[in-house]
C-alpha cells in the first residue's frame, strides 16, 4: 500500500506543479481593476441570486445562462469582490489544465504531460490575453478540454458503434452543449467532435452519421435546462439575447472587414513572444535538428513509421491535416497517437474558429487557444531536445521561459493602476473602485444610476442598479431606437439618481451631445472623483433652453 500511494504520487507530482504555477503566476494580478465583462457578469448575477431582475429583462446580457450560473457559484460561496471572482477562475482553470494534462498524458506520454501542463498554466494566465480574469472563455475551456480527452480516451477502449462508444459520444455533445452555455463560441467541439468521428474512419456520410448520433444527442440534452428557464422568463426576449443580437449586431458576419483585420493584427501583435517560441521550434523540428545525432534519427524514423502505419489502420492519414509531430519518451500506442494528432489540429482549427466568430477579435478571445497551443508546445519542445546540442540546451530553456513569462512584465508596477494600464489601455478602469465607493456611500440602496457609456463594474461595486438595461457601448450603438430611449430615461421623472460621467466616449454620431445636453438640463455636476464627473438628479424643473 505504501508503495502503491508513492505511484500514486508520482503520477500526480507534475500537474500538482502547474498547478502551483498557475496560481502563482495570476497572484499579482487578481487585485487588478475590474474589466467590463467581469463587471457585467458580476452585477447580473448578483441582482439575479437576488431577486432584483429579470434576466433578459432589467438584466441584459447577450448571453446564455451558463456563465450566470458559473459567477453565482463564485459569489455564493468566495463572494463578490474582483478577488475572489478570479480566484474562482483559476479554480476553473486549474480544472482545466488536469484535463490538459490527461489529454497528452494518454496521447504522448509523461513527459509531454508534464510539459504541456506547465506551459498551459503560465499561458492560461497570461495579461496578453487577459488569461487571469474571469472571462467567459475561462469557464468555457474546461469542458472542451473534457470533451477533448474523451474522444481521445475512446480510441481503443470501445469499438466503433458499440455502448461505450456512443456514451463516451454522448458526454462529449453534452460538453459541446455546456461549453456553448458558457460562451457561444463554445459550440466549436460540436463540428471539431463531428469531424473527429468522421476522419477517424472516413466512410460515407450515413455511416459516420450512424457511428456519431451520440454527439448531437448529448448537445441537446445539456440546452434542455437552458431551453425550460428560457421560456420561464421570456423566449423571445431569451432567444433575441443569446442568439439572435448576436447574429445580426455583433459577429464576424456583421462587423466591416477592416475593423476585423485591424483587431487581428493587433492580437497578432500581443501574442508576439508565444508566436514566435512555436516558430523557432517548428524550424528546429522540420529541420530534422532534433535528430542530428544519427541514433536519434534513425529512432524518429522508425517511431515516424510505426505511427503512420497506426494511423493507415485507422483510416486518417489521407486527412489528418494536424501537426506532424513526433514525440520525445515514452510514445504512446500508434492508434492513439495519429489520433491524438488528428484532434490537435481540429482543437486548433477549432479555437481560431471561436475567436474569429465574435468579428472583433478582443485579447481574452485568445484564451481559447491556451490549451491546444499548450500541447503543440509541448510535443514540440519534448520531441527536439533529444537532439539538441548539449550547449543550446539552456537557450532553448532560457528562451522558453522568456517566451512564456514575457508577457507578465506588467507585475514589476508596485502600483496596481499602471499595471492595469500596462495590460489594457482602459483608462476608466482605475478610477471605478473609488467612484463605486462615493456613489454606494452616497445613493440611497434602489436608487438606480447610469454609468456613461461603459465599464458595467462600477453597477456591481457600488451596489446600485443600472437605470438602462443595455450595459456595454456596443449593445448601445447596435440598438436600433437605444439613444432616443436613453435621452428619455435621463429626462423622465424617474430619472437616474446619479449619472457617472466615465471617460468613454459616447457611440453615437453626435458623439453624446444630445444626451448631454438631456443630463445638464435635469443634473447638476455634484463631484468629481480622480476626474469623472458624477452629476446628481436635480429636483427642480429645467429651464426652457433657448434655440
Amino acid at each position: 500500500m505504501p508503495r502503491a500511494r508513492r505511484a500514486v504520487g508520482a503520477v500526480w507530482f507534475w500537474p500538482a506543479v502547474a498547478v502551483a504555477v498557475l496560481f502563482l503566476v495570476r497572484w499579482p494580478l487578481l487585485a487588478l481593476p475590474m474589466n467590463s465583462d467581469e463587471g457585467g457578469y458580476a452585477y447580473a448575477t448578483q441582482r439575479w441570486l437576488d431577486g432584483e431582475g429579470r434576466l433578459y429583462h432589467d438584466l441584459w446580457i447577450s448571453r446564455p445562462q451558463g456563465i450566470f450560473v458559473a459567477y453565482a457559484a463564485i459569489l455564493e460561496t468566495l463572494g463578490g469582490s474582483v478577488v475572489a471572482i478570479r480566484f474562482g477562475a483559476a479554480v476553473a482553470a486549474a480544472a482545466t489544465l488536469v484535463f490538459v494534462w490527461l489529454f497528452a498524458r494518454l496521447w504522448a506520454g509523461e513527459r509531454v504531460a508534464a510539459v504541456a501542463a506547465v506551459v498551459f498554466a503560465i499561458v492560461s494566465g497570461s495579461p496578453t490575453i487577459e488569461g487571469y480574469t474571469a472571462n467567459a472563455e475561462v469557464f468555457m475551456a474546461l469542458p472542451v478540454a473534457i470533451g477533448a480527452w474523451l474522444l481521445l480516451r475512446m480510441i481503443g477502449r470501445s469499438p466503433a458503434g458499440s455502448r461505450g462508444w456512443h456514451g463516451h459520444l454522448a458526454a462529449v455533445g453534452a460538453c459541446a452543449g455546456a461549453a456553448t452555455l458558457l460562451k457561444p463560441s463554445g459550440v466549436v467541439l460540436l463540428p471539431m467532435a463531428l469531424a473527429f468521428v468522421w476522419l477517424i474512419a472516413p466512410t460515407g456520410i450515413l455511416a459516420a452519421a450512424r457511428r456519431a448520433w451520440a454527439i448531437p444527442v448529448g448537445f441537446g440534452l445539456a440546452l434542455v435546462p437552458s431551453a425550460i428557464h428560457g421560456a420561464l422568463v421570456g423566449w423571445d426576449a431569451f432567444v433575441f439575447a443569446s442568439i439572435i443580437y448576436r447574429l445580426e449586431y455583433q459577429s464576424t458576419t456583421t462587423a466591416p472587414w477592416f475593423h476585423q483585420l485591424e483587431q487581428f493584427l493587433v492580437l497578432l501583435l500581443r501574442g508576439l513572444p508565444e508566436l514566435g517560441l512555436l516558430l523557432v521550434l517548428l524550424r528546429l523540428r522540420f529541420r530534422g535538428r532534433s535528430w542530428a545525432a544519427g541514433r536519434y534519427r534513425g529512432r524518429a524514423r522508425s517511431t515516424i513509421r510505426r505511427q503512420w502505419a497506426g494511423a493507415a489502420r485507422l483510416g486518417v492519414v489521407a486527412r489528418a491535416g494536424a501537426p506532424g509531430l513526433t514525440m520525445g519518451g515514452r510514445v504512446a500506442p500508434p492508434g492513439r497517437a495519429a489520433a491524438g494528432r488528428l484532434l490537435l489540429g481540429l482543437w486548433l482549427l477549432a479555437a481560431v474558429a471561436g475567436i474569429a466568430m465574435g468579428g472583433d477579435w478582443w485579447y481574452h478571445y485568445a484564451i481559447q487557444l491556451a490549451a491546444p497551443f499548450a500541447l503543440w508546445v509541448a510535443v514540440l519542445l519534448v520531441g527536439v531536445w533529444p537532439g539538441l546540442p548539449g550547449w543550446s540546451r539552456p537557450l532553448v530553456v532560457v528562451g522558453t521561459a522568456v517566451a512564456l513569462l514575457g508577457p507578465f512584465w506588467p507585475v514589476a508596477y508596485a502600483d496596481v493602476d499602471r499595471a492595469s494600464n500596462a495590460i489594457v489601455a482602459q483608462p476608466g478602469y482605475p478610477s471605478q473602485d473609488e467612484v463605486a465607493a462615493y456613489v454606494r456611500a452616497k445613493a440611497p440602496r434602489e436608487a438606480a444610476i447610469f454609468v456613461a457609456f461603459d465599464h458595467p463594474a462600477i453597477y456591481h461595486l457600488a451596489d446600485r442598479p443600472a437605470a438602462y438595461r443595455y450595459l456595454y457601448d456596443q449593445e448601445l450603438q447596435a440598438i436600433p431606437g437605444s439613444y432616443a430611449a436613453l435621452i428619455a430615461v435621463v429626462s423622465a421623472p424617474d430619472r437616474p439618481y446619479y449619472v457617472v460621467g466615465t471617460k468613454e466616449r459616447a457611440p453615437y454620431p453626435d458623439k453624446g451631445r444630445a444626451f448631454w445636453e438631456a443630463v445638464s438640463d435635469h443634473y447638476v455636476l455634484e463631484t468629481m472623483v480622480h476626474g469623472v464627473p458624477i452629476y446628481r438628479r436635480a429636483e427642480f424643473p429645467p429651464p426652457p433652453r433657448l434655440r
